[in-house]
């Protein structure tokens, strides 16, 4: 095994760990948004249809549309301030998930930039959606630490549009990159690097 690639072990592992637990936090997150969407959404309904009576008279309108007020505080706002938190918490979950994913594609470019002394030296790897492997991780890398410039350069666009992107966005791809990598493991990621390094 390449020293790189067992030096780097450690962190690499548990990057995508790391990745994982979020995911899986993230995928609960949904489950429980999804509920509490729906459970938002009966009771909206329920408080919209309520019918006030054509021969009510004033008092009873009144009391009626307090009762409405008070059924809205206590029943519907909650649960629509609870959407709105898991709303902002898996889009912060996300956010870790990409910042995670292009730390490992940073270690993995850095094994590139060790090993070879840049792009061009490294061997090709293999074919991934009609680019090859050290491009992959090359430009996804750029592209998850760069996102935020969108200046990106011709190469990289290529790259993407070979991985199925008419357009780079400007937003973080990393877990993106990650997936089409395949990198579920430790151990799919090391097989790829041994043959990038060795």
């Amino acid at each position: 095994m390449n020293q790189y690639i067992s030096d780097t072990k450690f962190a690499a592992e548990k990057l995508i760990d790391l990745i994982r637990e979020e995911e899986e936090l993230l995928s609960e997150m949904r489950e429980e948004y999804l509920r509490r969407k729906q459970s938002h959404e009966h009771l909206l309904t329920d408080f919209n249809t309520k019918d006030l009576q054509e021969d009510f008279n004033e008092h009873e309108v009144m009391h009626a549309f307090g009762r409405q007020a008070r059924y809205y505080q206590e029943k519907v706002k909650p649960i629509l301030d609870e959407v709105h938190t898991l709303e902002d918490s898996m889009k912060n979950k996300e956010f870790s998930i990409c910042a995670l994913s292009g730390a490992l594609l940073q270690i993995a470019k850095q094994g590139i930039s060790y090993v070879h002394g840049g792009l061009d030296a490294c061997q090709d790897g293999r074919m991934i959606r009609g680019d090859v492997l050290k491009n992959v991780i090359w430009y996804g890398r750029n592209q998850s630490l760069h996102f935020e410039e969108g200046n990106y350069r011709k190469p990289l666009i290529a790259c993407f549009r070979k991985l199925g992107y008419k357009t780079v966005p400007s937003r973080n791809l990393g877990k993106e990159i990650i997936d089409i990598l395949e990198w579920t493991t430790y151990e799919r990621y090391e097989d790829d690097m041994n043959a990038l390094l060795s």
